[in-house]
């Protein structure tokens, strides 16, 4: 029934209502600057009120209210945006990684430029072309040697500028793979505290902040999809899972498997068994100790598979980081497996994303200036000395004096003349970007440079009795290089030495006028025209990650901006509403002493 003590129990609960309402505001208001934090708010409601129509109840005009209780605070959040802003810092991440990995590539051909590769060629084949018209001039030899070693050593350079750029995609994705592991434990660890809490009927905000925070930095390694569950639990897994049956990385059920991920260091060809390899991989990415390290044999890995594995590194494990099949069951230690079971981690977006996809652009322009070493270094020496015969007697002027070499293999003696000719030449077939080189023997001696008509047929240029010292057709003929079309695509595939630049069937190339003309193939390119190709496309490349950056950072900061309009902090706001809880505090405070009085008035007024 109401009364005066009735009356002073509803002055008490709206003065508890406007406590708890500052100390939100309170809370509020010390936080306007945490990063992710949401603002929370107090869902006040009436409490329940006296009469009805209960029995016992007193027939009376209406209800008489009991006052206001706090029934919850909640922050204020809208999921559809966290998905939103999640889906866009994933695809942000592959795009920053991109970006910045095609600019550095772009640094390392620096084009155009008077050191650049491109230039280089045009001087290589311009120093031939003067060498032609005076082949006599030990000057303009000289000029031939250096334009030469000026272009070996800038393929040289970029290649390993090109190889250290791989190796720095590899340290970010094992970077990646620990700090994803990482991240993942934290989320775990605070979806376990916030079910705990909210079984308990209470709401923990803060914890969920916490948890969302950490959710949308993990988006940014790859995407995420996140699934609500009972208690306010939520589970995780990939956007891209697989054939993986199990990918949840986050699991609300208790006791139940989880999937991390382990990072593969090395794999190479099995020595002792046919068509398979051996993959070393540590679990969690954790490679401090070797107690981490385990190895698989897998049987059946085709040589895409093997380059896919290289740039995608990343394996799925169970929670202990052991690599698993992907019915989830683990793999021991040394197992054999075939080529299905391998299960690797291959997100569509994120830095993950990123980083495997340029260590396969990266392995792609290593490959082209593969391609273009070695079609060059075929090209000049096939018209320099002509056909590699091998030493056995039958021919004793064979190929002395290749112009290229595979500094990898070449050895020299105290004077500059090679002591492994052999091998020299066996090696040719291995040159590359990494290791082409100008043979030193004509750099210390210049006029071992062939220049002469006949000069193929003899194993020096000085053996040569048949052409004058003023004949250099021979390096006209190099010279004219330059302008023909050559399958350079083709090299280190089915051109894979110079002795297959004589088979036409395979290079498509048709040396006449002795081994001094070549016939241009309608389906090749140019040596400058090539390597402009690869400048292009890397150049479309670059600007369309630029373009993304940019698209994305806007996008993702006018939803970020969306999503602070939400949940952020105003302060002005909060301001405002702590003034109003001050008046309600005050008011409810007001109710009270007017209760004590007019009981006051009771209590003493009957004493007298």
């Amino acid at each position: 029934m109401s009364g005066l003590f009735s009356t002073f129990n509803v002055g008490k609960s709206g003065l508890s209502v406007s406590q708890k309402t500052i100390d939100v505001t309170s809370h509020n208001i010390s936080n306007s600057n945490t990063v992710g934090y949401s603002r929370q708010r107090a869902d006040i409601v009436t409490n329940r009120p006296m009469g009805g129509n209960s029995r016992g109840d007193i027939v009376q005009a209406g209800q008489i209210g009991t006052g206001a209780q706090v029934k919850a605070i909640e922050r204020v959040r809208d999921t559809f945006l966290d998905y939103q802003v999640r889906g866009e810092k994933s695809v942000l991440g592959n795009a920053n990684i991109r970006s910045q990995v095609l600019s550095q590539v772009e640094g390392v051909f620096n084009e155009p430029s008077d050191t650049g590769i491109s230039t280089l060629i045009g001087k290589f084949f311009d120093s031939f072309q003067e060498l032609s018209k005076q082949p006599q001039s030990s000057n303009a030899r000289t000029v031939v040697g250096q334009q030469t070693q000026a272009l070996t050593d800038a393929l040289n350079h970029a290649y390993t500028q090109l190889e250290q750029l791989e190796g720095n995609a590899q340290q970010q994705l094992k970077t990646s793979v620990t700090d994803v592991n990482s991240l993942l434990n934290q989320i775990d660890k605070l979806n376990t505290e916030i079910i705990s809490v909210r079984t308990t009927g209470q709401a923990p905000n803060d914890l969920m902040d916490s948890r969302d925070k950490l959710l949308d930095e993990l988006s940014s390694k790859f995407g995420v999809t996140v699934e609500q569950k009972a208690f306010d639990g939520i589970d995780v897994k990939p956007s891209e899972s697989g054939a993986m049956v199990n990918s949840k990385l986050i699991n609300a059920s208790p006791n139940s498997d989880s999937a991390r991920f382990s990072y593969i260091t090395s794999i190479e060809e099995d020595p002792a068994q046919p068509n398979t390899h051996i993959i070393t991989y540590y679990k969690m990415g954790d490679t401090t100790s070797e107690d981490n390290k385990q190895t698989i044999k897998v049987t059946g890995l085709t040589g895409d598979q093997v380059k896919d594995i290289k740039a995608t590194r990343i394996l799925w494990g169970d929670a202990h980081g052991q690599a698993t099949k992907s019915d989830g069951f683990p793999i021991k230690d040394g197992e054999i497996i075939n080529a299905g079971q391998l299960m690797t981690f291959k997100p569509e977006s994120g830095e993950v994303s990123g980083n495997i996809s340029v260590q396969k652009d990266l392995t792609d322009y290593m490959d082209q200036l593969d391609k273009l070493a070695m079609s060059i270094a075929f090209s000049v020496n096939a018209i320099h000395s002509g056909m590699p015969d091998p030493l056995n007697g039958e021919n004793p002027d064979k190929d002395r004096v290749p112009f290229f070499v595979n500094k990898n293999v070449a050895k020299y003696d105290s004077d500059g003349n090679i002591i492994n000719i052999d091998s020299t030449l066996e090696g040719e077939s291995k040159i590359s970007a990494k290791n082409i080189t100008v043979n030193q023997e004509v750099i210390k001696d210049v006029m071992k440079i062939k220049t002469k008509t006949h000069d193929s047929a003899f194993g020096y240029t000085s053996d040569n009795t048949v052409d004058g010292e003023g004949d250099g057709a021979r390096a006209l003929a190099i010279a004219q290089l330059r302008d023909s079309l050559i399958r350079i695509q083709d090299f280190g595939v089915t051109i894979k030495s110079r002795s297959d630049m004589f088979d036409y069937s395979k290079s498509g190339v048709l040396f006449t006028n002795y081994g001094m003309t070549i016939k241009n193939d309608t389906s090749g390119t140019k040596f400058a025209s090539y390597f402009h190709d690869t400048l292009d496309r890397l150049g479309v490349s670059a600007q369309e990650a630029n373009r993304n950056v940019t698209n994305k950072e806007q996008s993702v900061g006018e939803l970020e901006n969306r999503r602070d309009e939400v949940s952020g902090v105003s302060l002005d706001e909060e301001m405002t509403n702590l003034i109003q809880y001050q008046h309600a505090y005050s008011a409810n405070a007001k109710v009270i002493s007017t209760i004590s009085e007019l009981l006051d008035v009771v209590i003493n007024g009957l004493m007298k």
